[in-house]
């Protein structure tokens, strides 16, 4: 009875080892596809942020784009502004869907992964409409009680828009009129209610 009980210590003895012997080689294999895959997934670039490609854009206009950033010749003329859309995709405005912009939007970004929209204006004809308007409210000569000194509330360049949208207190037809007259008319504009700084 010892030899038959020793007999069966000892094949039991070589089934366990045979399988720690099994598990260690497979965890081994594991280890070794789970470190080629991260060494192929290290050999393959990461796509850039949408955040990046911007930089990358705005920096291509200029070293010192941050310093001119309101100056319209910044900005090449097919430029239409940049937006990341609601999936996270980086999105070049242009005003003209052409493959020669695509080329060289994808030189200066180093990647094709952003997409392109045709725009009616530049982002510079906004910025010179910006300028008009920055000119009237810094020009000493217009009263105080101008009445839309007391009706602007801001205007910027909406590049989903691709018009500069100008914020009243009171948007009605005699304002626009009275905007269009004595600021700047242009098809750029377009209207919308907002609110005094301050007084929200």
């Amino acid at each position: 009875m010892t030899k038959t009980n020793t007999f069966l210590i000892f094949i039991s003895f070589l089934i366990i080892f045979f399988g720690i012997s099994c598990n260690q080689q497979n965890k081994k294999n594991e280890e070794k596809s789970v470190s080629q895959s991260a060494i192929e997934d290290s050999n393959t670039p990461p796509h850039p942020s949408p955040e990046e490609l911007f930089d990358r854009l705005l920096a291509s206009f200029g070293d010192d784009w941050m310093e001119r950033e309101a100056d319209p010749t910044l900005y090449p003329e097919y430029y239409g502004g940049a937006f990341i859309n609601n999936n996270g995709i980086f999105v070049v405005a242009v005003t003209d869907n052409s493959e020669e912009y695509k080329k060289r939007l994808a030189e200066i970004l180093g990647t094709d992964n952003f997409k392109m929209e045709t725009v009616q204006y530049s982002y510079r004809q906004m910025m010179r409409v910006m300028d008009s308007i920055d000119a009237f409210l810094m020009n000493s000569a217009i009263p105080e009680d101008h009445p839309l000194m007391n009706r602007f509330a801001g205007a910027y360049p909406d590049v989903m828009e691709n018009r500069v949208k100008v914020l009243l207190t009171k948007v009605d037809d005699a304002t626009i009129r009275l905007f269009r007259k004595d600021v700047v008319n242009s098809p750029l504009l377009i209207f919308e209610q907002g609110e005094l700084p301050g007084s929200m």
